[in-house]
């Protein structure tokens, strides 16, 4: 259960600065953090190194590494399932993922709200 919000075709993607930004004045709370970021692509890599990928992609990876920023946005700060949690990596569409189906229908609204913001499309992968 995830989805994948990405501009429309011919549009270039947002910065990570410039989806914080948006975000900041669309939600009430949003915690944007550059080294869960910085955490997150590391996470990624180590998981291509283990299946072996080529050497180029783990670089582009460790380049994306360097802007990458974790957001967590909600309507308050005391959440359940009501959150969408993704990182923002430079030239990259966002992967929003979801731990339940209560999660990802509590959230939906806010997954609306955050492709008006962004001028953003959702796909469902």
């Amino acid at each position: 259960m995830a989805h994948r919000l990405e501009p429309p075709a011919g549009r270039p993607y947002l910065s990570p600065a410039e989806v914080v930004h948006r975000l900041d004045g669309e939600f009430a709370f949003v915690e944007a953090d550059a080294e869960a970021g910085h955490n997150h692509v590391a996470a990624m890599i180590r998981q291509l190194e283990r299946m072996k990928a080529p050497q180029a992609i783990i670089e582009e990876h460790r380049q994306l590494q360097i802007g990458a920023i974790h957001l967590t946005v909600a309507n308050t700060a005391e959440f359940t399932n009501e959150y969408l949690s993704f990182a923002a990596l430079p030239g990259q569409g966002l992967f929003v993922g979801y731990h339940s189906q209560q999660h990802e229908d509590a959230a939906r609204p806010l997954l609306q709200r955050c492709c008006r913001a962004l001028g953003y499309e959702s796909s469902l992968v």
